[in-house]
């Protein structure tokens, strides 16, 4: 065991055995203390965490001590992409005003400094804003004037007084206008006094005078029934002051015939009993045509057989006339009765035709005129073209990209008929055409050409239409030289006699890759027209 000794003040380590330690020298400064045991060493070990940055230096020995340390995390990235207000200093985690500030925006109808923070309401400066800020700092908008304007009407004078204030209010009021001239010339009866508008008795009365039959007195306004004063006039008023006029002495009523109405009278001529006058129509006995029927009298054509009295268009009877007219044959009669004689020429429909005369005959008769007529001949004309196009040589031609007309020598090559308005004369048939046009072509390819030929049909000027006639879709496989020959057509009907027909047929290729020349293309072309119906 070793020792230490000294003054007071001296501390001593003094090992007493193995794994025990005496440290201090038993004064009040320095007691002792009593180590032991040798033992395991401790481990201590950092852990972090997404806020904490935790470290551990030392190896946890007297002279070499453990030492934890911890620093807080700072995102530098926040999740919402914006930069992180928070901050780390020397002295420990801050935040400040001046960071926050910049978080906030001013928007419409407010002020924001964000150097100091101040947020304000912000006062439009445009002209007539009444909104202020007011002495209580507070915002502020003066109550708007109240505004009062007379307006009169045709009827009404209004006037308003006063400026509208609780020591000077507004004061409305209103006079009635009385008209002094209205429209009808007259005098106005509606007057004003001091209570009020007012129409009197009297005013009217003087608007009514009295007629024939009526006294009238405006004074009073009494009517009465104005009795005649003529000699011999029975008129009076009776005891309960109506008109009276006595019965007078009975009417004598006697019937009298004429030679065409036979007359009658009954009755007494009294209220119960009053006269009746009636009569017939007297229809003499011989044969004239009128009869008495239960609706009156009545004229009737009659229904023999070739009877031609008829009602005319004015409901009255008339007779047609009898005409005969050029091509026809008969008397009229019901024996020998009219009929066309549609024959023309000087022998008979037989010797030309075996047909029925009156079915296959061209000679008409109007419905409305009963004219005779014929229709206007049939005509027909037909046209032959043979043309060699290709003069110069169309060579090389390469992808077109779609159908195109050849052009040798600048100029479309193109089988053209042009049908002139009233050909032949033709002023009243409608009329059609038939086309066809015959090509013969002597074509040069290259190894990989494939190609389409034929024409581009149009109708007096109309959309242009393709025909093809030959297509070499596969490629020879080597440049050769090869002729091809096809034929189109085209028809059209019931085009109008007065028109004309400008028909064109443009020769046309179309290659699709590699190249080719036109040797020669020979069109055969023939058109014909005729007249239908």
């Amino acid at each position: 065991m070793s020792k230490c000794c000294g003054p007071s003040p001296c501390n001593c380590r003094v090992t007493a055995g193995p794994g025990v330690t005496v440290d201090g020298n038993g004064s009040a400064a320095h007691p002792y203390v009593v180590s032991s045991g040798a033992a395991t060493p401790t481990v201590v070990q950092a852990a972090d965490t997404p806020t904490a940055d935790t470290t551990v230096s030392g190896s946890g020995t007297v002279a070499d001590p453990y030492v934890i340390s911890t620093d807080v995390i700072v995102d530098p990235s926040p999740p919402a992409g914006g930069t992180n207000l928070l901050q780390s200093g020397p002295d420990g985690l801050y935040v400040e005003c001046a960071d926050v500030r910049g978080c906030l925006s001013a928007g419409d109808g407010i002020t924001y400094d964000p150097t100091t923070g101040v947020i304000a309401a912000d006062i439009s400066g445009a002209p007539g804003n009444q909104t202020t800020i007011g002495t209580d700092g507070g915002i502020y908008t003066p109550a708007p004037p109240t505004l009062l304007q007379a307006a009169d009407t045709p009827s009404v004078d209004v006037t308003v007084t006063g400026s509208g204030t609780a020591v000077d209010p507004y004061q409305v009021a209103a006079a009635v206008i009385l008209d002094p001239a209205p429209p009808g010339g007259g005098i106005n009866l509606l007057a004003e006094g001091p209570d009020g508008l007012f129409v009197e008795c009297a005013d009217v009365r003087t608007c009514f005078t009295g007629g024939d039959g009526i006294t009238y007195d405006p004074g009073t306004g009494e009517i009465a029934a104005k009795l005649s004063t003529d000699a011999g006039n029975t008129t009076a008023f009776g005891s309960d002051g109506g008109i009276y006029t006595p019965a007078g002495a009975g009417t004598a009523l006697q019937a009298a015939d004429t030679p065409t109405l036979n007359a009658t009278v009954t009755g007494t001529g009294t209220p119960v009993d009053p006269y009746v006058v009636s009569g017939d129509v007297i229809v003499a006995p011989e044969q004239n045509g009128v009869e008495a029927s239960s609706f009156g009298l009545l004229v009737a054509p009659s229904s023999d057989a070739g009877n031609r009295l008829a009602f005319g268009t004015d409901n009255r009877l008339y007779v047609p006339p009898a005409t005969t007219g050029c091509g026809l044959q008969g008397t009229g009669t019901a024996a020998d009765p009219l009929r066309a004689f549609p024959v023309a020429g000087s022998q008979p429909w037989s010797d030309d035709w075996s047909c029925d005369a009156a079915t296959y005959s061209t000679l008409k008769c109007d419905p409305s005129s009963g004219a005779l007529w014929t229709p206007p001949e049939h005509y027909s004309a037909a046209d032959h073209l043979y043309q060699e196009h290709m003069n110069p040589v169309v060579s090389n031609i390469g992808v077109t990209g779609g159908w195109s007309i050849l052009q040798p020598g600048g100029n479309p090559a193109v089988v053209a008929f042009d049908v002139p308005a009233n050909f032949l004369g033709n002023q009243c048939r409608a009329w059609s055409y038939s086309s066809h046009v015959h090509a013969s072509i002597d074509v040069s390819a290259s190894a990989t050409a494939t190609f389409e030929l034929g024409y581009v049909y149009q109708e007096d000027g109309g959309a242009l239409q393709v025909r093809p006639i030959e297509g070499i879709l596969t490629a020879f496989g080597s440049a050769r030289r090869e002729r091809f020959a096809g034929s189109v057509a085209e028809a059209g009907f019931d085009k109008p006699a007065s028109s004309g027909l400008a028909l064109h047929y443009f020769v046309a290729v179309r290659v699709i890759a590699g190249t080719i020349t036109i040797n020669s293309w020979t069109s055969d072309a023939t058109i014909h027209t005729t007249t239908q119906g």
